[in-house]
This record gives structure tokens, sequence and C-alpha cells, in this order.
């Protein structure tokens, strides 16, 4: 039977566990606008249904598995840092968390009316 230190030490790992694996949030309108910026600078290579164009799948099982043990931040990092390809970082922040919503949205989850913002890319993930 463990002892009253260590269930208060068991519960504070628990919920330190399940706030740095938030469920992330983000608006149907921020979904939405990552659509029209993912049409216009993304689709040509990675496809209208984000896992059927020539460049690596952003959604879709071996997506989500991929990226599983990742934060939103690492995948945030990744696109901002080299794409669209032919001009990387070059789309506004907000364009860019606009497309994680939209990539978010397309593996299924669902929007709220919390809107994402940089500052949660850090705690959220593609786990479901």
């Amino acid at each position: 039977m463990p002892r009253p230190a260590q269930s208060v030490a068991l519960l504070i790992s628990l919920v330190a566990s399940a706030a740095l694996a938030a469920p992330p949030a983000f608006t149907k309108a921020q979904a939405d606008a990552g659509a029209k910026v993912y049409k216009a600078q993304c689709a040509a290579c990675h496809g209208a249904a984000l896992n059927n164009g020539g460049a690596p799948k952003l959604a879709g099982p071996e997506f989500l598995k991929k990226w599983a043990a990742n934060s939103l931040d690492d995948f945030h990092f990744i696109m901002t840092s080299t794409m669209p390809q032919t001009k990387p970082g070059s789309l506004k922040p907000a364009e860019y968390l606009n497309l994680v919503a939209y990539v978010l949205q397309k593996n299924g989850f669902k929007p709220s009316a919390k809107p994402l913002t940089a500052s949660a890319l850090k705690t959220g993930t593609f786990k479901k």
C-alpha cells in the first residue's frame, strides 16, 4: 500500500503528464483560414487531401504515428523553417498557426472555442 507522500507524488506526476500532453485547442475559423493557406501554398506538393502528393503525408494513421512523440511546437518549427519549400518562413505567424489548426482538423481533432496560440504549441500533441 503506497504511503501518502508517494500517492501525492504520483498524483502530481500524473497531472503534470496530462498537462504536457494536452489536447490541442483551435477554432473552426483558424482551421478554415488554414485550409485556404494550404490550398494556395501546400497542396501542390502535399496533395489536396494532405496525404496524396509527392511530399510527406500530413494526415492519416502514418502521419499521426510519426508525430505522436513530438509536440505541436516541433511540427510548427519544421513547418516554419522549411515551408513553403520555395520560400521557407515566408508566411505570416498566424498563417502557420492556422495551418497547424487545419492539419489537426484533417486528422480528426475537433475545433473548440479556444484558439490555437503559439504558447499552446508547446503542450499540444497529435495524440488522441
